[in-house]
């Protein structure tokens, strides 16, 4: 009879503190993904989350020196964040900084750090020259110049998984550290009463 009511609390508990874990809306999907290195122009940035946003919910995106780039205003569709670019990237290291807020009301924000590394063929041409040869005028176009990379490790750790996946394992815990405590007060309780 203990046992069951013992059990009974337990999982009551464990579903309560469990629904504001499980609630919290992350992020399910990024273009660019965390850590990625592009080798084509970028046009369009998604962000999907897991549950539904409000309108308040945003996103920039940073160079690595920490200066915005310039990008259409983030629209909301649903579960999505979308924003279009209005210049081609350069080559570089680049972040979205995200800032949303759940239909559970609860804001959360996070990081996506990504490379372009265009190559040649696809980094635009800017810039012509007038050459004059035996008295005519040519134009040369003159490629800009690709910036060299850095050597950096490519695996980062997505902080968005790492978020996930602890409002997973903190009830669990929570709920295995409930039930042990109910389960060795029942069995003291039983041996004083025995």
């Amino acid at each position: 009879m203990m046992l069951n009511k013992i059990t009974l609390i337990s999982t009551l508990l464990f579903f309560l503190i469990g629904s504001q874990v499980f609630a919290h809306s992350h992020l399910a999907e990024s273009t660019p993904k965390n850590g990625e290195v592009l080798i084509e122009p970028l046009k369009t940035i998604s962000l999907s989350f897991e549950t539904d946003l409000e309108p308040t919910s945003t996103f920039t995106l940073v160079n690595s020196n920490g200066t915005a780039i310039p990008l259409s205003e983030p629209t909301l569709e649903g579960n999505q964040l979308l924003g279009t670019l209005e210049e081609e990237l350069l080559n570089g290291d680049y972040t979205i900084q995200w800032k949303i807020i759940g239909t559970d009301g609860h804001q959360l924000e996070g990081d996506i750090p990504f490379t372009v590394q265009l190559t040649e063929s696809t980094t635009s041409i800017k810039g012509s020259e007038t050459v004059e040869s035996n008295g005519q005028a040519t134009e040369e176009e003159t490629p800009e110049p690709i910036k060299e990379m850095t050597s950096e490790p490519l695996a980062k750790t997505d902080e968005s998984q790492d978020a996930s996946i602890k409002a997973y394992v903190v009830p669990g815990v929570i709920g295995l550290i409930i039930i042990l405590g109910f389960t060795c007060y029942w069995f003291i309780f039983k041996r004083k009463h025995a």
